[in-house]
């Protein structure tokens, strides 16, 4: 229950960016920035209390009229939990991200290896959200999408 919730927030919360109406998932274009790839791990511009925080690319494709989408995993969050206040949430499983905010958010590419465990989940619900025109992506920095998806959540 608490992860249907959770999930059907973030959906919410992408539908701000949500096309009028649904498009055609391609492979990538050819990148503004050939750096990025599957499976890196990438240090990036955090929020104040998760510095340890990591995002790890899962998948990149293409959408006509949005460019490149970056879709990350994010672990080490301190996201709000509102079904239990003293808890945080550590894992974001899915966050779709435009290339160019995700280039302007990450700072150092790791050597560590990517565990993608629960992406494909999570990237499947957007997908499907996405095709029927209900989620979009986000185009502010990862620390600013990563408080928002805070906020809804501890709603």
């Amino acid at each position: 229950m608490k992860y249907r919730l959770r999930t059907f927030l973030i959906i919410l919360a992408l539908s701000v960016q949500a096309s009028a109406h649904a498009q055609r998932l391609q492979p990538p274009e050819s990148s503004t920035d050939e750096r990025f790839a599957v499976g890196q791990v990438w240090i990036y511009k955090t929020r104040p209390t998760e510095e340890a925080s990591r995002v790890l690319i899962g998948k990149i494709e293409s959408v006509s009229g949005l460019g490149n989408i970056i879709h990350v995993k994010l672990i080490g969050l301190r996201l709000r939990e509102s079904f239990a206040p003293d808890t945080r949430v550590s894992v974001m499983n899915h966050a779709p991200m435009s290339e160019v905010a995700f280039a302007s958010s990450v700072i150092e590419l790791t050597d560590e290896l990517a565990d993608l465990e629960g992406f494909s989940e999570g990237y499947n619900t957007w997908r499907s959200a996405f095709r029927a025109g209900e989620a979009g992506i986000f185009t502010i920095s990862l620390a600013e999408a990563i408080g928002f998806i805070d906020q809804m959540l501890s709603q």
